[in-house]
């Protein structure tokens, strides 16, 4: 007996076109959390204070306020925490994810008068880590259905579901900046980055007859699909900072980053497996795809101030960034193929759907005499970007850290951040909303070496 996929065959070859949406677009920069353990131990909140070598990616003007040579070092460990609720059936994921952080080097200049610091290095700001796995029974179709003999025999619905999703991967920056002092009280500076990152996705959707209901000639056993998306990203883009020196402990800093493109190059590959209750497999695999498109990033906003004394620093900031104006781009000789319109088609959501967001973090230092450290709090709130969204898929975060001084040229950074929100996901294989309560355990180790 010949058993041949059909309707699954049309269901995968419309995916095998370019499959990313509006959310594709925005989520290469939205959950950006910067690097430095002290400055995430502090919330954050470093536009108006940064004053050691990731002055380079907060505000590249605080750079001038380096007086020694430094070396800085960072790692990362991530406890990605997902409870799935899918057809009133709560599952629990949670994977760990280790990284190195940054690694670079600030240099001061010989001058004159004034001052002039020249740093340079690699920069993990934004992780695509994450995870998501749940099941349930799910009475609702999703139209599978496969032809046997020539006839359409359905698979799809009073059927038990398993979903999971492995996300791995990263935005990258290698940067080079300076500061340099332009009056007493005013200092600028310029970061140039070459953006690189890397994203391995990989879907896999199971479906099963737990209940025998389906019967010969369509006695399907279970259907498995398998979905790879490896993608590259890489761009070019600058930023402009400015910090003040207001007097009496008082500084206010503030960026503009400029609009810029990240090129995308996504390498897609697909395969699928239906088994029988007699145990004839059939299975099949897709040709590999592999599809190249721009996104362009509009301008971005940062802005800060802090105060410090000689046992207390408090900082805040703020980012504003307009997602609506987000857009993909496609080269000439892509348009018309099967596809590409459609992202150009997704450019309507992004300005219909998306909206601009006011991004806050506030943290405090408290030095701690006699013992050469001191402790760091704060909290960062990056609202979805998302019209009309629930409070709730907001994005929080703690913070907590400690700076130990180990002796007159290296000091010792600890991190924890916390973090917590909500998300909801739907796909054709698994109808019926999936609500994700996602929390976050983030730990920084980072090593400065001043000389």
């Amino acid at each position: 007996m010949r058993r041949a996929m059909l309707l699954a065959a049309i269901m995968m070859l419309s995916g095998m076109t370019f499959a990313q949406s509006a959310f594709d677009a925005i989520r290469i920069m939205q959950g950006e959390i910067g690097v430095g353990a002290r400055a995430l131990g502090m919330g954050g909140a470093y536009t108006g204070l940064a004053d050691d070598y990731t002055a380079l990616y907060w505000n590249p003007a605080g750079l001038a306020a380096l007086r020694k040579s430094e070396f800085f070092g960072e790692v990362s460990h991530l406890n990605f925490n997902n409870s799935a609720a899918f057809r009133n059936t709560l599952t629990e994921d949670a994977q760990n994810y280790t990284r190195l952080r940054a690694l670079g080097f600030a240099l001061p200049l010989p001058t004159r008068q004034g001052s002039l610091v020249l740093a340079f290095g690699y920069n993990r700001v934004k992780d695509f880590d994450e995870n998501l796995l749940f099941a349930g029974f799910n009475p609702e179709s999703n139209g599978l259905s496969f032809e046997i003999d020539g006839n359409d025999f359905p698979f799809d619905q009073n059927v038990y579901q398993t979903q999971n999703v492995v996300d791995e991967g990263g935005m990258d920056q290698f940067n080079l900046g300076f500061g340099i002092a332009l009056s007493p009280n005013f200092n600028a500076g310029v970061t140039a980055t070459i953006w690189s990152g890397e994203d391995d996705y990989q879907y896999t959707f199971r479906q099963e007859d737990r209940e025998n209901n389906y019967t010969a000639p369509g006695d399907y056993d279970y259907y498995i699909l398998n979905r790879n998306l490896l993608t590259d990203y890489g761009g070019f883009a600058l930023k402009i900072g400015g910090m003040f020196d207001l007097g009496n402990g008082l500084q206010l800093g503030g960026t503009i980053g400029l609009p810029h493109t990240i090129n995308v190059e996504e390498n897609y590959t697909e395969n699928d497996l239906v088994v029988f209750d007699d145990g004839f497999e059939s299975p099949y695999e897709w040709d590999p795809q592999t599809y190249e498109y721009d996104v362009e990033l509009p301008f971005y906003f940062d802005g800060g101030v802090s105060f410090a004394n000689d046992n207390l620093t408090v900082a805040g900031s703020f980012r504003y960034r307009d997602w609506s104006q987000v857009r993909f781009d496609i080269s000439n000789d892509l348009l018309g193929q099967s596809g590409a319109n459609d992202l150009l088609d997704e450019n309507l959501f992004l300005r219909n759907d998306y909206r601009a967001t006011l991004e806050y973090r506030l943290g405090g230092e408290l030095s701690l005499d006699g013992m050469n450290g001191s402790l760091r709090g704060g909290y960062a709130y990056l609202p979805s970007p998302i019209k009309n969204a629930s409070s709730d898929m907001d994005r929080r975060y703690i913070t907590a850290g400690m700076g130990f001084k180990l002796d007159r040229f290296v000091v010792l950074d600890l991190t924890y951040m916390r973090g917590s929100w909500i998300k909801e996901s739907e796909d054709s294989y698994t109808p019926g909303i999936t609500a994700e309560d996602i929390t976050t355990n983030r730990f920084f180790v980072g090593l400065r070496y001043q000389f």
